[in-house]
Parts: C-alpha cells; structure tokens; sequence
C-alpha cells in the first residue's frame, strides 16, 4: 500500500541522510571500531546514523517558517518511529527504524536515551545561546550524555557505574566540541559557549561571533578548558571501581582521544580560527595502547585498582 505523500516524503529524506551520514562519520568513531565485535559495530553504526539523521533534520533545514514546520514534523515523525519501535503500535516506516529494531532488543538498549537525543536536536531550533553552564548541561546531556548511554549498551555494561560514567565522558566530549568548534559555529550564528562565562571575562555575545581572538578570549577558554578537564575527571573516577572495563575499551578510546585534542587546543593557545586540532596517527596508537592497557587489568590483580587510579 502506498504511503501518504508526507510520510513518503520523510520516509526519503530520512533514507537520504542515512547515506551522507555513513560517508562522513569521522576517523577517530572508525578507530575504535576496531575493538568491536561486527554486531556491535552494526550496532553502532545505526545508533550513529539516528544521530546524525536527526541532528541535520535540524541543521539543514530550509529558511523560515517553512523550514521550521518542516523540521518539527520530521522530527515529530522520528519520535513516533521510536514509540512504534519500543510499543510495537504502529508500523516502523525507514529502513534505520527496522535495523534500529533488532539492534534495540538485542542490546536492550534505554528508550529514554533516543527521546532525549531527539528533545535535544529540537532545542536547537530556538535556542543560539545559553545563559549559563547548567543550561548547556542539559543540551550536552541530551546529544552527547545519552549518545554515551547507549554506546556502552552496546560495548556491554548498562551498570550505574557506566551510565555515570558515561554521562560525565559525554559532557567532557561535548564541550572539547565546543571549544575546538566557536569558530565554525560562530559561522552558524551560534554561541554555544555560557553567556555568563563570556561577560566573565568581559566578551558579549557578539565578540564570540566575530571570533574576537585576545587576553579576554584566553581566559575564558582557560577557565572552559577546566570545565571540560573536570568532567574527563569525573569520568575516570568511576574506573577503579568497576569490576570489568573491558567493555569499556571503544569509549575509553575515544575519551582519551578527544582528552588528547584538548591538550592540544591549550597548547596552540586555544586558537581555534586558524587552526582545527586533530591528532597524528601515532598519537591514536598511542591512547589506543594506553585504553587497552587500562582496560585489560582484572581488578583482582595486585595493585591493579592502583594502576586503574594512576591510568585514569
């Protein structure tokens, strides 16, 4: 039977994405793939895709009021495929949906996480700017936190160890994000840094549009760096206590990855307009060894929670 135009209509669009998503997925997702079992890198790779569908919905969407409508209705379109999924009450229209199915029960992976992840897409459709630290939480929390909730769903350990871990490893990724991208967002007409922590060290609004680059600046993405620093920290803090972390080892990967490319942007002075930080081939082999060694070490192991605490 055929589908009412509408729906056919996103049914492509959808599909659409999902092909331009799966080409520009970044290297340093692909690398930790490599830790992966395929059903899980299965796994990843559609939990990945509803990220990416759902964020362009946003993102991408025409000018105006046409744009706006549009973008609600899609993303309407996807929170009713995630109801159908989980309550089996209606029929499960893009070929994501189905995938994301089977990958859902296999893994039992939390529904809250895909509504969250979709709320926090929808804020993006209001909102340019953030008062404060706590309001940029939330958004954090909801496209990078829940991001993480699932993944470690995925690598095998839903224990409340990890999911705190992983909500802490979350902001931590976002807000490097954040710091390494003011530049491309400003660009956007986007301010994803605090308001307050702006008028802190004397910025506005528009100074961060402009991509004003001074003492001011430095200090402001000093104090921002130390936010993000803490939440690595806080993540690690969960290591020494979990009995497994083997499971852990594809997020550890990419945690210390992005750890390592904020080392770098403190290092070239945070100049993120001339520069984008990326780290060499040797360097990913590097924490790759480091996420491994951490992770291999049975907590039985004499001195093993030691070592977890120094490694972390």
């Amino acid at each position: 039977m055929a589908l009412p135009l509408d729906v056919q209509a996103l049914v492509e669009r959808a599909q659409s994405l999902m092909r331009r998503v799966t080409a520009r997925s970044s290297s340093n997702f692909k690398f930790a793939f490599l830790f992966l079992s395929p059903a899980q890198r299965d796994a990843l790779t559609q939990v990945y895709q509803f990220c990416r569908v759902v964020d362009d919905i946003v993102d991408e969407r025409p000018p105006g009021a046409e744009g706006r409508a549009q973008a609600e209705a899609e993303l309407a379109a996807w929170s009713q495929e995630v109801a159908h999924i989980y309550e089996r009450s209606g029929p499960i229209r893009t070929d994501l949906g189905q995938a994301l199915a089977g990958t859902i029960e296999h893994f039992a992976l939390p529904r809250y996480a895909f509504d969250e992840i979709i709320a926090g897409c929808a804020m993006d459709l209001d909102i340019t700017t953030y008062p404060d630290l706590e309001s940029l939480e939330l958004y954090c929390y909801r496209v990078a936190s829940c991001v993480g909730i699932l993944c470690i769903g995925i690598f095998g350990d839903q224990s409340e160890l990890a999911q705190r871990y992983a909500k802490h490893l979350g902001l931590a990724l976002q807000y490097t994000n954040i710091l390494r991208d003011v530049g491309e967002d400003a660009a956007r007409g986007r301010v994803y840094l605090p308001i307050d922590l702006l008028t802190r060290h004397g910025l506005s609004e528009e100074d961060a549009l402009r991509c004003t680059y001074d003492r001011r600046f430095l200090a402001m993405a000093q104090e921002f760096h130390d936010i993000a620093e803490s939440e690595y920290q806080k993540a690690w803090a969960e290591l020494p206590n979990m009995p497994n972390l083997r499971p852990l080892l594809p997020a550890e990967i990419m945690g210390r990855t992005y750890h390592q490319l904020l080392a770098e942007l403190r290092s070239r002075r945070f100049d993120v307009f001339t520069h984008r930080a990326a780290l060499r081939r040797r360097d990913k082999l590097k924490v790759a060894a480091i996420s491994l060694a951490l992770t291999s070490l049975p907590l039985e192991l004499p001195g093993a929670r030691a070592v977890r605490s120094v490694l972390a």
